[in-house]
């Protein structure tokens, strides 16, 4: 008798372990889920959907594996079976919650569509996304909404508002990739200074006549990660890189792409026709 309790017992251990195991494996490595609460990509995604989120694209994070200081945490990401492309749908740790500078906010997640990807010259104009193409040309990235109000045309663009740009009138800002190498000027340092600190943990200061980082001579940066530029769909009320600037990839933890669940967060009541929603 002691026996069969035993052997059952041992059993639902086991396949209790294994459950939890193989639940653990797929949250870390393949899938995650997040609610939704404010309307920054209506009407694509609505307060109260519940977002699957493909880890696979671009790879899943092992950065809890590892400590660092820096910004240097792409050898701790699996690599993924695809590439970020523009107007995916990205779940991400906030680069700048409560902060001037970026950091590593890993409790804290937006959800954004990636408009500009590293190599990309973007521009913002009349409430439209504009990317340039193989020759120089500037191509226009079909809107979900288009948002030109007289406040947004007056409106300075958050950490770029120093060089006069506003919510409607932006750009073109390059978009760094990995290896990629710039010059120091007073402009590029407006453009790339948090991105800099990021990576090298340093102090960056510029004047009419020459940069720095912690004090010493630093004229050029060559970049350790790649960057991308996101914005929400319901651009009027949505905080993206129109304001606080350009995201780094460590921050990213994979694609949206399915709604699999819906709520109305007023009523409580389901939503049927939006569960299984692809992105």
């Amino acid at each position: 008798m002691v026996h069969k309790i035993w052997s059952a017992t041992k059993g639902f251990a086991l396949t209790a372990l294994l459950t939890i195991v193989t639940v653990a494996c797929l949250r870390i490595f393949l899938f995650a889920s997040f609610s939704i609460p404010t309307p920054s990509m209506q009407p694509t995604i609505l307060p109260g959907d519940h977002v699957l989120v493909n880890k696979l694209v671009p790879g899943p994070r092992m950065d809890w594996l590892f400590s660092s200081e820096t910004g240097d945490t792409q050898g701790h990401r699996i690599s993924g079976y695809k590439r970020i492309a523009r107007g995916d749908v990205l779940v991400f740790n906030a680069p700048y919650h409560l902060s001037d500078k970026i950091a590593r906010n890993w409790g804290v997640y937006f959800i954004k569509r990636c408009m500009g990807i590293p190599g990309d010259t973007l521009s913002i104009r009349d409430g439209s996304y504009w990317i340039a193409n193989k020759v120089g040309a500037f191509e226009e990235q079909p809107p979900v909404d288009r948002w030109v109000d007289d406040w947004m045309e007056r409106e300075k663009a958050g950490m770029f508002g120093t060089l006069n740009w506003t919510l409607t009138s932006f750009g073109p800002v390059y978009i760094p990739r990995r290896g990629d190498e710039i010059r120091l000027d007073s402009t590029n340092w407006l453009l790339y200074k948090s991105l800099i600190e990021y990576e090298t943990g340093g102090k960056a200061q510029c004047s009419d006549y020459a940069c720095s980082l912690n004090g010493k001579p630093y004229t050029h940066h060559v970049f350790k990660q790649n960057y991308y530029f996101m914005a929400g769909d319901y651009a009027r009320d949505s905080q993206d890189s129109r304001y606080w600037g350009l995201l780094p990839e460590d921050h990213i933890v994979g694609k949206a792409a399915y709604i699999w669940r819906s709520t109305d967060p007023d009523t409580k009541k389901y939503r049927f026709d939006r569960f299984l929603k692809p992105l």
